[in-house]
C-alpha cells in the first residue's frame, strides 16, 4: 500500500491531487481517508478556541456539514470509497463521537477513531484495517471534469461540483488570459484553482 497526504480538504488538496496529479500521472486511487477533529468541527459551528474543551453537541451539529461536504465530494464527485478518521482528543466525548458516526453513516461512510498521537501505532490499527478493506472494494473513480472541455467549462465544473456554487463569472482580465492559453494550445491541461 502506498499512502500519500494530498493536502487540506476535498476542495483544495484532494481536488488538485485527484484532478491534476492523478490525471497527469495516470493514477487511480483506491480509497480516501478524510481526517477531522471534533474540535475543528465545533469551531466551524461557531465556538471560540477557548470553548472547545467542553461538550457542545449544538456547535458540533452546526459544524458537521463542513465535514459532510468533503465526504460527499470524495464519494459523489470522484466515486471513491472513503472513511472518516477522527483524530480524537481527550476532551472529545462519546456523545460527540456518536453524533459524527451517525451523520457519516447517513452518507454511507464509516468513521474510525485515531489515537495515534496518544497510543502510538495501536491507535491507528482500526483505521488501517478499514483502509485495507476499502482498497479491496471496486471504485468508480472519475474526475470532476473531462480534459477535452474548455478552460471555462473546467472552472465551472469545479465551482459547481466541488464548491457548490451556482456557476462562475469570469472577469475580463481572466478571460483575456484564458483566450491566450487557449490560443497557445494549452486548454487541454487541467486547471488549478487557488482561493
Amino acid at each position: 500500500y502506498a499512502v500519500t497526504e494530498a493536502g487540506f480538504g476535498a476542495d483544495l488538496g484532494a481536488e488538485k491531487f485527484l484532478d491534476i496529479k492523478c490525471r497527469m500521472a495516470g493514477l487511480t486511487p483506491s480509497a480516501v481517508v478524510v481526517v477531522a477533529t471534533i474540535r475543528a468541527l465545533k469551531m466551524h459551528g461557531g465556538l471560540a478556541k477557548t470553548e472547545l474543551g467542553a461538550e457542545n453537541l449544538v456547535a458540533l451539529e452546526k459544524g458537521i456539514p463542513n465535514l459532510l461536504r468533503h465526504v460527499s465530494n470524495i464519494k459523489d464527485v470522484y466515486g471513491l470509497p472513503s472513511v472518516v478518521a477522527i483524530n480524537r482528543f481527550p476532551t472529545d466525548t462519546d456523545k460527540e463521537v456518536e453524533l459524527i458516526i451517525e451523520k457519516c453513516r447517513e452518507l454511507g461512510v464509516n468513521v474510525r477513531l485515531s489515537t495515534v498521537w496518544a497510543d502510538g501505532g495501536k491507535g491507528g490499527v482500526e483505521l488501517a484495517e478499514e483502509v485495507v478493506r476499502l482498497c479491496d472494494e471496486e471504485n468508480n473513480f472519475t474526475f470532476s471534469y473531462e480534459s477535452d472541455t474548455t478552460i471555462e467549462e473546467k472552472i465551472d465544473a469545479i465551482v459547481r461540483k466541488i464548491y457548490g456554487g451556482d456557476g462562475v463569472v469570469i472577469a475580463p482580465a481572466a478571460k483575456k488570459q484564458i483566450d491566450k492559453l487557449t490560443s497557445m494550445g494549452l486548454s487541454n491541461l487541467p486547471v488549478c484553482i487557488a482561493k
